[in-house]
């Protein structure tokens, strides 16, 4: 039986083209900030309140990586550094990120600390393609 060149060709390019599909999906993961600004910005206690409240959604399911901080002052006019905290969660699917947004330990979280500290809170969801090299 002859092979010929084309259908080779043919075939690595099928199999290179599904492979990218396949190692695309491995890697993009949704990331989720979320930036508050609290009703006392200078009161470390709710600040503190907040980042403790945070550390204890590290064990919902679904969450791969989260991080907690708070703002740095930039003399950058293109930096926005008026927020108090920020949070940096990935997911690895969008189902993940809601299945945490409903979960008790979310929800007893912005019920008992966010909503009562904060003035503010903005939310950024986006999927991360990943890296750019």
């Amino acid at each position: 039986m002859k092979i010929h060149t084309s259908a080779i060709l043919i075939f690595i390019y099928v199999i290179s083209v599904a492979f990218a599909f396949v190692h695309a999906d491995e890697h993009s993961k949704i990331v989720h900030i979320v930036m508050i600004w609290l009703k006392e910005a200078d009161n470390q206690k709710h600040i503190d309140d907040v980042i403790n409240a945070t550390t204890n959604l590290r064990d919902i399911p679904g969450i791969i990586e989260i991080r907690v901080g708070q703002s740095i002052e930039s003399e950058r006019l293109i930096v926005d550094d008026s927020f108090d905290v920020a949070l940096y969660m990935i997911f690895s699917t969008k189902e993940d990120l809601e299945r945490y947004l409903v979960h008790p330990k979310h929800v007893e979280a912005v019920k008992t600390i966010l909503q009562p500290l904060a003035k503010k809170i903005l939310v950024y969801d986006f999927e991360d393609i990943g890296n750019l090299e």
